[in-house]
C-alpha cells in the first residue's frame, strides 16, 4: 500500500495497475438515526444492567436519542471551514460521550439527575471543546 501511495517522481499520481491488486478500499455511508440509536441503546442497556438502579437503567434509549440529536445538530451547525477544519464529526464523538458515561460505577450514579448532569458534562467535553 505504501508503494501505491507514493506515486511517480515528479508529482504524477499515476499508480501502476499491478499495485491495485494489493489494495482494498471500503466505504461505509452514514448510518440512519434509527441504526445509531439502536447501537447505543444496546450498549447502554448492557452497561446499565450491571447493578444500576432501575430508574437510571431505563434511560439508555433516551441517552441514545438525545446524543443522536446533538450529533446531527452539530453536523448541521458546525460546518468545516478552512479556518475551522476541526469541525468534522463522526460516530467516534458519540462513542466518546458514552465511554465517559460508562466509566462511572453504579455506586456513583444513584439517581437520574446525576446521570443527566454527567451526560451534559460529557457532551460539552466532546462537542463544545472543539
Amino acid at each position: 500500500t505504501f508503494l501505491g501511495a507514493m506515486g511517480m517522481v515528479g508529482g504524477s499520481n499515476f499508480i501502476f495497475p499491478r499495485f491495485y491488486r494489493h489494495t482494498f478500499a471500503i466505504a461505509v455511508d452514514t448510518f440512519e438515526d434509527a441504526t445509531i440509536i439502536r447501537i447505543f441503546t444496546t450498549i447502554g442497556n448492557w452497561h446499565f444492567a450491571k447493578d444500576y438502579p432501575d430508574k437510571v437503567a431505563i434511560l439508555a434509549r433516551g441517552l441514545a436519542e438525545a446524543m443522536t440529536n446533538v450529533y446531527r445538530e452539530a453536523i448541521r451547525v458546525f460546518l468545516p471551514t478552512p479556518a475551522k477544519s476541526h469541525y468534522t464529526f463522526s460516530l467516534r464523538d458519540i462513542t466518546r460521550v458514552f465511554q465517559g458515561i460508562v466509566k462511572v460505577p453504579a455506586k456513583r450514579l444513584p439517581d437520574v439527575e446525576k446521570l443527566g448532569r454527567l451526560w451534559v458534562h460529557e457532551t460539552y467535553r466532546v462537542f463544545y471543546d472543539r
